[in-house]
């Protein structure tokens, strides 16, 4: 049967808006989402008459699904298809989420929609300006996941003057962080302690991260930037709706990966062997080499 007919639970839920297809893994991981109120594991489909069944972090149910559509159990209606694309300035204190039960202040409130909608990647709450919000899994997911390297901007003011050589550390990239080194950056000196750094990818916290290796706090941290979509003049709190061609645009930016950006920054060489041929690289293999080895006559496998 085909994907169309058996769609995966990750990508049908994202099909209709309810979270990015990552955000629906991390769902199934936690054991909140039933199918045939069984838990679900990734990787099922949804065929014929199987109900899919979402919980809330209280394990109340939020949604109900069929392949013929998804029922809102809060709102007591059924989803409709079609998407919404938002442009929101985050002022600095306000959660870029869609619940928190510690927290009263979210973004989602700044969209006049009573459509779900949901962040396109993180902005930490002390951070201010540019995030995007959408209904569209699929396109969030896009637009978040490293292989398609879309570059934020943001403007980043330190506590003192920055050196020229954290400059160019920053720029260089492989700066060691707890979960591995960072991916080169464009650095645009603004003034001694104000920067605009451009870069594809978005770990949690990293720019604050980044400038703490070097001995500095980040005082102001404001996005200017995602792809194609500019903050420009939008007021704080202030919430915009995207147009077609900007819709487009943020479409066109993911058509193509970036892997060869990102495998260049985090390719490593592993130290060789005792036992290993002098010269021999260990930890990267060629494909060219190998395909010479197997020619040799009674070379061995």
């Amino acid at each position: 049967m085909s994907n169309n007919t058996s769609p995966r639970i990750q990508k049908f839920l994202a099909g209709w808006g309810l979270a990015s297809r990552r955000m629906i893994e991390n769902w199934i991981r936690q054991g909140r989402v039933l199918i045939n109120k069984k838990p679900a594991k990734l990787g099922d489909t949804l065929r014929g008459e199987d109900e899919i069944i979402v919980l809330d972090v209280d394990r109340t149910v939020l949604y109900r699904a069929t392949l013929r559509g998804v029922y809102d159990e809060r709102s007591s209606r059924w989803l409709k298809r079609g998407f919404e694309y938002w442009a929101v300035n985050k002022p600095r204190g306000v959660l870029a989420s869609t619940r928190d039960p510690h927290h009263k202040n979210m973004v989602t409130h700044l969209v006049p929609s009573s459509t779900r909608v949901f962040p396109v990647g993180r902005l930490d709450k002390e951070s201010e300006g540019l995030i995007l919000l959408t209904s569209d899994g699929d396109l969030c997911h896009r637009l978040t996941h490293p292989r398609f390297g879309v570059i934020k901007r943001y403007q980043v003011t330190l506590d003192w003057p920055v050196s020229e050589e954290t400059i160019a550390a920053v720029e260089k990239g492989g700066v060691m962080l707890d979960e591995g080194p960072t991916l080169p950056a464009k650095v645009k000196v603004i003034s001694s302690r104000c920067l605009e750094l451009s870069m594809r990818e978005g770990r949690k916290r990293e720019i604050r991260r980044i400038f703490e290796r070097f001995g500095h706090r980040v005082v102001r941290l404001v996005r200017v930037g995602f792809g194609p979509i500019e903050l420009g003049d939008l007021p704080p709190g202030k919430a915009l709706e995207l147009t077609s061609d900007e819709v487009a645009a943020l479409r066109r930016a993911v058509r193509r990966s970036h892997h060869s950006v990102e495998n260049k920054a985090t390719e490593r060489v592993t130290r060789r062997p005792a036992s290993g041929r002098p010269g021999q690289h260990w930890g990267l293999r060629s494909s060219r080499s190998s395909a010479r080895r197997s020619k040799r006559k009674g070379s061995r496998s």
